[in-house]
């Protein structure tokens, strides 16, 4: 998508990779932990956009710190001297004055996960970017937001930093209702929400026909004052994506679509566009 045929502004940073120190674990529900990080080499961290993503790096098994890249003249990730280390990309709840908060969903396997279940003040964690910000042009007058945990970080975010006149409704994807609790935000009036339970269905297929159903029964105002941010796994999104453009005639341009992980890929790269 080029500038024309985009909605965003695309702000570049300088990349920098940091080592940050763990200062603080909350659990938000079951299933998701809220883990703060700060050090002096957060000092000049940026963040513009709710969906900036940087990517973590996280110690090998046994080892108590990551080894950490270093960036070269030409402004390239160069890895260090032996094994790579294992990167994941997260986006960023908030930024404080000398910290950030990023959250976790403990899902009982994968590097970040356990990496997340296990930390505690001290620990030590890599992180490189964002390298940039993509600010959207357009004000619209209400979004729409259909996510999962992975995405509801992000999603919370922008809310929070969208001006109070702006409706939003949210189709929000969690384990079950245990997990509704992390998203305190999303209550009314600010925001009208539907949750929906993966507990609750049968299977991958059902889920996305849940979303897609509550979506499409929703009474929303006309999509061409609106934002639709969509995100989570990449099939569900996709079929989310695809009601609002072929079957409700929104504009590609005021639609969103991430595909935040894939089912049975590891490390999917979030960039690939979804159909």
């Amino acid at each position: 998508m080029n500038r024309e045929d985009s909605p965003f502004d695309l702000v570049r940073y300088p990349l920098k990779v940091r080592r940050l120190v763990v200062a603080g674990v909350r659990d938000l529900s079951p299933r998701m932990r809220r883990i703060t990080l700060g050090g002096p080499e957060l000092e000049g961290f940026v963040s513009l956009a709710p969906e900036d993503h940087v990517k973590l790096l996280f110690p090998a098994e046994g080892e108590a710190e990551p080894a950490l890249p270093v960036v070269d003249e030409r402004g390239e990730i160069r890895p260090p001297p032996g094994a790579r280390p294992i990167a994941r990309d997260y986006t960023i709840r908030a930024r404080h004055a000398d910290t950030i908060d990023i959250d976790f969903l403990l899902h009982g396997h994968g590097v970040a996960s356990s990496w997340a279940a296990r930390a505690a003040p001290g620990h030590v964690l890599g992180l490189a970017g964002p390298r940039g910000s993509r600010l959207l042009r357009m004000l619209p007058t209400w979004q729409l937001f259909v996510g999962d945990e992975t995405a509801l970080p992000e999603m919370t975010r922008r809310i929070e930093e969208t001006p109070s006149a702006v409706r939003n409704f949210v189709v929000a994807l969690v384990e079950d209702a245990k997990d509704q609790v992390a998203w305190p935000e999303l209550a009314p009036p600010r925001v009208e929400i539907r949750w929906v339970h993966r507990a609750d269905a049968s299977g991958a297929g059902d889920v996305a026909k849940r979303l897609v159903d509550l979506v499409r029964a929703a009474k929303l105002p006309d999509p061409r004052d609106g934002f639709a941010w969509l995100a989570g796994e990449a099939s569900e999104t996709a079929a989310v994506m695809r009601l609002l453009v072929r079957e409700q005639g929104w504009e590609r341009i005021r639609v969103h679509a991430s595909g935040h992980w894939k089912r049975g890929v590891v490390a999917h790269d979030h960039h690939e566009p979804l159909s």
